[in-house]
């Protein structure tokens, strides 16, 4: 026990941690916890034992040289369990309150603007490929293909309004028709 004198004066003490076992498939582990900070997690010095019961012995063993009992083990493992739900419940609210941001908005509208640019920049490619029969064609025509994979991946990760995806599909129709006209593209 740390003097109540002692902790006046300031001094940070160290949190409390206890052993406890946890279901590993068939098997148990020895997992530490401490107090008030999120886990417990997986002591890999252990091991993996063939049964929970045997995990659960080891941690009982690993408790009693530490001078825990069982009130001040059940204590430590709960605050710990504790505070893994508050961080997973944090977690959860933040995700809600990022769904209807200003800044999921305005990101979603700048990755449209950038993608529209590249779309039409693709376009510039495909007319220049057709103009000029170069060595760069093939690599003008990749520039173009990247673009064309972009588009479908952000239309398929796309969860707003299908209204504001018409612009991306009128582009990529041009696109499209502008790149079956290219030399290489029928060659290909």
């Amino acid at each position: 026990m740390v003097p109540s004198s002692i902790l006046a004066m300031g001094f940070p003490m160290e949190p409390r941690f206890a052993f406890t076992a946890q279901y590993w498939g068939s098997g148990g582990v020895v997992c530490r916890a401490v107090e008030d900070r999120p886990g417990p997690i997986v002591e890999q010095q252990f091991g993996q034992f063939p049964t929970w019961t045997q995990a659960n012995a080891c941690a009982g063993k690993l408790n009693e040289g530490l001078g825990l009992d069982f009130c001040d083990v059940r204590q430590i493992v709960t605050s710990s369990f504790l505070a893994t739900a508050c961080v997973l419940q944090a977690a959860i609210a933040t995700k809600r309150s990022w769904i209807n941001s200003p800044v999921r908005h305005a990101t979603r509208a700048a990755h449209m603007s950038f993608l529209l640019a590249e779309l039409s920049l693709a376009l510039t490619f495909c007319r220049a490929a057709c103009q000029l029969a170069t060595d760069n064609t093939g690599r003008l025509l990749r520039h173009v293909q990247n673009a064309i994979v972009h588009a479908r991946q952000f239309m398929a990760l796309f969860d707003g309004d299908a209204r504001e995806l018409k612009d991306i599909s009128a582009s990529l129709t041009v696109l499209g028709a502008a790149l079956q006209a290219t030399p290489r593209a029928s060659e290909q």
